[in-house]
Order: structure tokens, then C-alpha cells, then sequence
């Protein structure tokens, strides 16, 4: 442990022994930064991914020069799939401790590899094409996309988790059970694997009541009619049937006998009382259908809303890491130009803070190499006579730095000597203006009196 005021290493006591600055509540600070990275690595070996995630988030807000924890960070978020968020970390990492630190070796072994950076940007496009799908209400098209995206890398949770989704809304729940299964295989407290499985369970006990009330009947077919018979009721045979045959014509003998007329209009008067309980029964039975189908119409329709409000977050924030992956491989080749194109592309208010570290470190290490390039390659366009060329390159050079005064007279020149006057005026103008008492400005101005 070092003083942050002198650098010098600290003793067990409270203040520095070099510059005597106090450093008790500094030395407490880093001691629970450990303690929070000490934490996130035991829920790391056990698999427990997403605590880890909360525990290295908490020692890094305390002390974001803590390597290990960033580093061990980068190393769940690739575990989990995200492979953007695991080179943001490595990167941030790598500028708080360039030698001897672990990221150096992670991000090189991707670096080399460029069939894994393509393969990650495939699945970046795989993934935002299913999320596409589940906008337009194409979801056998986002299925099987979905499982495109897996099979190239079968770490990503958010894949498996839209893909259990759309099999929950299918009614396939064995297979979105399965899926839900492999999330928490890799991750075993993923909060939204562990809520989906939830709802799975509720709707398998609802299931299984149905089939528990079905037990007490047994069906079959006769012909074209479907017989229910409840189980324990026995068939007459043999000598009961026809003793039951026997007592019933006796009877039967006897009613009609005895009563036949009252016996008619009692029957009536049955059969109408029993129309009308049926019919009541009917009424209640299919008005409390109803209402319950209601609620659940009105809570398919909430989560549909939420649903389509997840995907076009994760849409915005899978685009934004899709430019800035772009933007790293351009970085990684020494294509300064092509990094910042990449990033002129990238809407900024769709990143996080860690991916604003990454796009601000990449564009400050890019900046000052593609304005010098861009000069360079306007006026050996200018030297070529390809005016079209050199206004391209002095424009996007001037664009980005208008302290860039020799690039902004042979953007003037380009344009007279490619013969369009009136950008000419403008830009021999803007010289005049910007860099009085120059050289270029007098120049400027003599070129700008003849036209």
C-alpha cells in the first residue's frame, strides 16, 4: 500500500512515516475495497456470477484503481457473454496499471485471434436481428435466430433468457425450463432466469390440478360419443341387471298406474326448474370465465408493454456496443481514421459510465493520429491535383480541430483550384478572419481580390 499523497510506502500507523500526511480513513478505504473484491472472488469460484458482479461494482466505486477487481470484473462479464463490458474493464484496467497487469494478456489473446472479434460481431447482429424480430411479432424468425446466436456463443444469458421468453409465450415450457437452466448452470442467482422460472413453476402447478381433477374420471370413445365414467362405479351384470330390469318395469307399472297425470305435470314443473339452474349456473360460470380472462388479457398486455420495452433498450445499448466493438478493432489496427468514423457514428447517451471511459480513452488516443493523417492525406491529394480528395481530408481534419490552420488555407485552395468560387470566398474569408497578421492570411486575401 502507497501514500497517495507522496508514494511512499505506508507502515501500520495512521499517517504517512515521509510526508506525515493522515492516511487512517485512506488505508480503510482500500481495506473494504479488497474486502468487497475478496467477496465478489468467492461468489465467482461458486458460480454465483451476478452477487459477483454487485460486490467488484461496490470495491471499484470505492477505489476504481483496483486492477484485480476490474480485471476479475472483465473475466464475469466475458463468463456471462458480454464481451464488450469485459474489454471496457480490461482497457480501464490497463490505463490505471500498464505493466504487469493481467489485462495486457486478456485483451492480446483477443486481439489475436480476429475470427473471435468477427464472431462476436456476428452475434452482436444475430442478437439485435432477434430482438428486430420480437419488435415486428416475428417470433418463430427470433428463435431461430436466437439460436444461431447460441450456438456461436453459448455463454450469453440475455440470449438465453429472450429465448426461454419467446417458448414461455409459445407454451413450450420444456424448453424455455431448459434454457432457463443453462442461464443458471453459468450464473446460479440470475434474478431474471430465477423470476422466469417462477412463473414456469406457477403455471406447472396450475397444470398439475387439472390433471389431479381429471383422475376422478375416466374417458373413453364409443363411436362418434365420448364417455366419462367416474371411477368406482360399477356396471350391473348378469342376475342384478336383470333383477334391476324387473323392479324397474314393476315400478314403472305402478307409476303409471298410480300416477300418471300428476306424475306429468311434477316432471314439468322439474324439468323447468332444472332449465333455469342450469341456465344460472351457465351465467356465473361463463361470467366469471370472463372476468378472469380479462385479467389475464390485461396482464399479457403489461407484459408485452415491458417486454417491448426491454427490447428496444437492450436494441439501443446492442448498437451502441456493436459501434463501439468497431471502433476498438479499428483502434487495435492502428486505423486511427477508421476508430473515429466508428465513433462520430456512436450515440454517447446510450452508454454507460464504463463504456463512456472506453469511448473517451479510444477517442483521445485516436483524435490527435487522424487529424494528423487526414492532413497528410489531404495535401498529398492536394499535390495530386485531386481537389475532390483534398477537400474531403482538409474539411474532416479542420472539423475536428479548427487550431488547424494550414489545413484550413489548402481547404480554401481546393476549393478555388478545383474551381468552385463561392466555398472559395468562404473559406479565403475564414483564413482572413481566424489568422490576422499571418502570412497565410495575406495570401488569402490577394487570392480572395481576384475572384
Amino acid at each position: 500500500m502507497k501514500c497517495f499523497n507522496c508514494g511512499a510506502v505506508l507502515t501500520e500507523l495512521d499517517y504517512c512515516s515521509q510526508c506525515g500526511v493522515d492516511v487512517k480513513l485512506y488505508s480503510r478505504m482500500l481495506q473494504l475495497s479488497n474486502a468487497y473484491y475478496n467477496e465478489g472472488l468467492e461468489k465467482a469460484k461458486v458460480r454465483d456470477l451476478s452477487g459477483a458482479v454487485v460486490s467488484l461494482r461496490q470495491s471499484l466505486k470505492i477505489n476504481k484503481h483496483n486492477t484485480k477487481a476490474r480485471n476479475l470484473l472483465g473475466l464475469v462479464f466475458f463468463e456471462m457473454g458480454e464481451v464488450v463490458d469485459a474489454l471496457t474493464q480490461w482497457i480501464i484496467s490497463k490505463n490505471y496499471q500498464r505493466e504487469k497487469n493481467p489485462a495486457n494478456y486478456f485483451m492480446k489473446t483477443l486481439q489475436n485471434n480476429p475470427a473471435k472479434l468477427e464472431t462476436i460481431n456476428t452475434t452482436i447482429k444475430k442478437y439485435n436481428q432477434s430482438l428486430l424480430y420480437c419488435q415486428q411479432g416475428s417470433y418463430d424468425l427470433a428463435i431461430i435466430q436466437l439460436k444461431k446466436v447460441l450456438s456461436m456463443n453459448g455463454n450469453l444469458l440475455k440470449g438465453h433468457q429472450l429465448l426461454a421468453l419467446l417458448y414461455i409465450k409459445a407454451e413450450n415450457y420444456g424448453r424455455a425450463r431448459a434454457e432457463l437452466n443453462k442461464v443458471l448452470a453459468i450464473d446460479r442467482t440470475n434474478t431474471r432466469a430465477l423470476r422466469y422460472m417462477k412463473e414456469l413453476d406457477s403455471i406447472s402447478g396450475r397444470s398439475g390440478k387439472e390433471e389431479e381433477k381429471n383422475k376422478d374420471a375416466i374417458a373413453y370413445t364409443s363411436g362418434n360419443e365420448t364417455i366419462i365414467q367416474p371411477i368406482g362405479v360399477k356396471d350391473n351384470s348378469g342376475i342384478h341387471s336383470i333383477l334391476n330390469v324387473v323392479i324397474g318395469l314393476l315400478i314403472g307399472a305402478a307409476v303409471m298406474w298410480f300416477l300418471v297425470l300428476p306424475a306429468q305435470q311434477k316432471n314439468k314443473n322439474a324439468e323447468l326448474n332444472k332449465a333455469v339452474a342450469e341456465y344460472s349456473d351457465q351465467v356465473e360460470s361463463k361470467t366469471a370465465a370472463l372476468e378472469q380472462l380479462q385479467a389475464e388479457l390485461d396482464q399479457l398486455k403489461a407484459d408485452s408493454e415491458s417486454m417491448s420495452q426491454t427490447v428496444d433498450e437492450a436494441t439501443a445499448k446492442a448498437d451502441s456496443y456493436e459501434v463501439l466493438l468497431k471502433a476498438y478493432s479499428a483502434y487495435a489496427s492502428k486505423d486511427s481514421v477508421g476508430a473515429l468514423e466508428q465513433l462520430e457514428k456512436l450515440d454517447q447517451e446510450s452508454l454507460d459510465t464504463d463504456s463512456k471511459v472506453l469511448y473517451d480513452t479510444i477517442f483521445g488516443e485516436v483524435s490527435t493520429a487522424a487529424i494528423t493523417a487526414l492532413y497528410r492525406d489531404g495535401y498529398a491529394a492536394y499535390q495530386n491535383n485531386d481537389f475532390a480528395t483534398a477537400i474531403e481530408k482538409f474539411g474532416k481534419c479542420y472539423g475536428l480541430d479548427n487550431s488547424q490552420g494550414d489545413a484550413l488555407y489548402f481547404l480554401a485552395r481546393s476549393y478555388d483550384r478545383s474551381g468552385d468560387k463561392d466555398n472559395a470566398k468562404v473559406y479565403y474569408q475564414k483564413v482572413i478572419d481566424e489568422q490576422p497578421n499571418t502570412q497565410k492570411a495575406t495570401d488569402a486575401a490577394g487570392f480572395l481580390s481576384r475572384l
